[in-house]
């Protein structure tokens, strides 16, 4: 029992780890770096209860058990005094963990997918991978490796956007 409660733990500290790291370096902006500030957090929900009423609430992630949802938060603002085109948001789906089916949500933006580590994109509909009887069939979501988000037209001056998906962390 003593080894069981060492592997679980030793669990527990790798993906802590990799949430907390994630959190920090999550995301790969493409655009001038002098003119776009980003930033990003990784929550899990949590249920309190205040005057007898339960509600859910959502704290930083930093102890998460394996079944459970993290909720990644990816926001930039154009901070320079001129629209910035052509952002791209890039966010890698954390080792131990799944993306959440239809979880991906960016505001103006337009959503795609890889399953190769980032070197071919597209939509949910059309990324294709060789089955188990060697002929193409649509990936799932436990394939995603990674996300993009494009940002339609100009960001303005001073305006923020936002990216946002969930991952269940897996069992060992």
């Amino acid at each position: 029992m003593h080894s069981h409660y060492k592997n679980n733990r030793t669990y527990f500290i790798i993906c802590t780890l990799i949430i907390f790291t994630l959190a920090i370096i999550s995301s790969v902006v493409f655009a001038a770096e002098e003119q776009i500030k980003v930033w990003s957090k990784a929550e899990t929900k949590v249920t309190v209860e205040k005057d007898g009423k339960k509600t859910e609430k959502k704290i930083p992630a930093v102890k998460v058990l394996p079944g459970k949802i993290v909720y990644y938060t990816t926001e930039f603002k154009n901070i320079s005094k001129k629209s910035v085109d052509g952002i791209n948001i890039i966010n890698p789906i954390p080792k131990l963990t799944q993306y959440v089916s239809k979880s991906a949500y960016g505001e103006n933006t337009d959503i795609s997918f890889s399953i190769d580590g980032g070197k071919s994109w597209s939509t949910p509909d059309k990324l294709k991978k060789k089955g188990k009887d060697g002929k193409m069939v649509i990936a799932k979501a436990a394939d995603y490796t990674h996300i993009r988000w494009k940002h339609k037209g100009p960001l303005q001056s001073g305006k923020t956007g936002k990216a946002t998906f969930q991952v269940t962390l897996l069992k060992p």
